[in-house]
């Protein structure tokens, strides 16, 4: 080839890079990070969300959490017991919520986690009635 670009890394994506802004605006009034841990933080929105709509905020809210760099990139997940221990459903159900689209089940990512490209997805999800029983 010649010196010219490449045509082709036109089309180079970076799968794990977020639309920082969206993801903020998307939990912003229903989740947040706290400052010293990292860990999810519930607002009080977050409780007129039902089980499977705060399941998918907590995910969101360790997605933005490690873009923060407070949690490790393989932190932004989180085990069925781990959810069980901050939701008010059984570990059974907790695996139900990861049969949900966008959510994926990972050990390296830390368990079930919402992959960057996936992200506008999840804020969807939790933002309207898609995810009501």
């Amino acid at each position: 080839m010649s010196d010219d670009k490449d045509p082709l890394e036109k089309v180079l994506v970076d799968k794990n890079e977020i639309n920082r802004k969206q993801l903020a605006d998307g939990i912003d009034g229903i989740i947040g990070v706290d400052k010293e841990t990292g860990e999810p933080a519930p607002l009080p929105s977050y409780h007129d969300l039902n089980n499977r709509k705060q399941f998918v905020a907590r995910l969101l809210a360790r997605r933005a959490s490690v873009a923060l760099d407070r949690l490790a990139d393989d932190e932004v997940g989180i085990t069925s017991g781990e959810a069980e221990d901050v939701l008010p459903v059984s570990e059974s159900t907790i695996q139900n919520y990861g049969s949900i689209d966008f959510v994926q089940n990972d050990s390296e990512q830390g368990g079930y986690y919402i992959p960057a490209y996936s992200i506008d997805q999840a804020i969807e999800f939790i933002q309207t009635d898609e995810g009501d029983e």
